[in-house]
């Protein structure tokens, strides 16, 4: 009866799956914008994976995508442009957006790019942006105004993210003289939280973790753990030790010391849920648990390097840099208190029921194996 239950609870997970799980699903749109003497020089960036998927895009020519598909199909993708982002005089009506050029550019995944010019002498003070590019369609999608000084990768180039949209968001206005920057160590904090909360693999490494934590063993038998003390005691132990092992790996990654293919992190990320919740099913030892903890937080903090590389938040001076760094982690560690305040108080509520074992611990840690092997598979093999 109970085989027949955690089969019957796989299976409808399983089939409650979408087709194609994304660990870090968050996306980002830009527009770029440099201020001239008598105009404003921009371009918006796009995911060519974003476009295709909302707009049914065929990107493809012979099976790779192509400069010269994104600009056949570029009239339409102009069109969903003008529809989700304006730029104004605070309080006027918004300049035309005449796009001149489009090009295309590969970076962990492939940007198109639609360049536009606006003649205006003088240029305003202040502009009235609005970007509401996908955020009816994805939750976590974010859009992020870009002020820029020079070309890249000159020595001069400057770039700076003035603004951040969000579904909450609207109408932003831009300071143009002294635009905001949100590369500081306080909005850092939040980009950490968010991450976590984004970052599904990260999420399920930590539930894999906390599922055993409300139970001992005792011959041979899993036993509910009796004192709420000494629970709290574990699970604490068991996250400080996994926030040791990433904050390393963070702070060394993101200061160029330690360089893996992103490729081979994402993949070791995924087989580290396989490994705990393996070790959950057949019965946890206490020492392997903290040993494989320890030495799979050294590859999760890896991926939140990655992930903050691929931020535009990066500056150059050092001292800032390593704030940033602190900053981000304070805030995967707030996501991660966050998530077990949520799960801990009903999982140890829970954990006396007759069906904790064979369906919460077992049965959920048999849907979180299928989950990672899955991205395991598809990390490895890039496929």
């Amino acid at each position: 009866m109970i085989k027949r239950l955690i089969f019957s609870v796989t299976l409808l997970l399983g089939c409650l799956l979408p087709s194609k799980l994304s660990a870090h699903a968050e996306g980002e749109s830009y527009v770029f914008l440099e201020f001239l003497e008598d105009s404003i020089r921009g371009r918006v960036e796009i995911d060519i994976d974003d476009l295709a998927e909302k707009l049914g895009l065929d990107i493809e020519e012979n099976g790779v995508v192509t400069e010269k598909r994104i600009i056949e199909t570029s009239e339409s993708v102009i069109d969903f442009i003008r529809s989700n982002v304006s730029i104004a005089p605070a309080g006027e009506s918004e300049f035309p957006l005449n796009i001149s050029k489009t090009t295309y550019f590969e970076r962990e995944g492939g940007w198109a790019q639609y360049h536009f010019n606006i003649p205006v002498s003088p240029v305003p003070d202040y502009l009235d942006i609005e970007m509401t590019m996908f955020l009816d369609d994805y939750v976590m999608h974010r859009c992020l105004v870009v002020t820029e000084k020079g070309v890249w990768p000159s020595e001069d180039y400057q770039m700076n993210v003035a603004m951040v949209y969000n579904r909450s968001s609207g109408t932003q206005t831009l300071d143009v003289q002294n635009p905001p920057s949100v590369q500081t160590p306080a909005s850092m904090i939040w980009q950490g939280i968010l991450h976590i909360w984004i970052g599904i693999d990260h999420i399920l490494f930590l539930v894999a973790l906390a599922l055993p934590i409300v139970l001992v063993r005792q011959e041979q038998m899993w036993q509910p753990a009796r004192g709420l003390g000494r629970t709290l005691y574990s699970l604490l132990k068991i996250v400080t030790i996994f926030t040791i092992a990433h904050s390393i790996t963070l702070a060394l990654a993101s200061l160029g010391f330690i360089q893996l293919p992103s490729r081979l992190v994402e993949s070791v990320i995924a087989l580290s849920i396989i490994l705990v919740a393996v070790n959950n099913f057949l019965g946890r030892s206490q020492s392997l648990s903290m040993a494989i903890t320890f030495a799979l937080g050294l590859f999760h903090g890896l991926g939140f390097a990655s992930v903050m590389s691929d931020l535009p938040f990066r500056i150059a001076e050092t001292q800032n840099f390593l704030l940033i760094i602190l900053a981000f982690n304070v805030g995967v560690e707030l996501g991660q208190l966050a998530i077990l305040v949520i799960l801990f108080p009903i999982i140890f509520a829970l954990r006396k029921t007759s069906l904790y074992v064979p369906v919460v611990l077992k049965g959920g840690s048999i849907v979180l194996t299928l989950i990672a092997g899955y991205w395991f598979i598809e990390r490895a093999f890039a496929l």
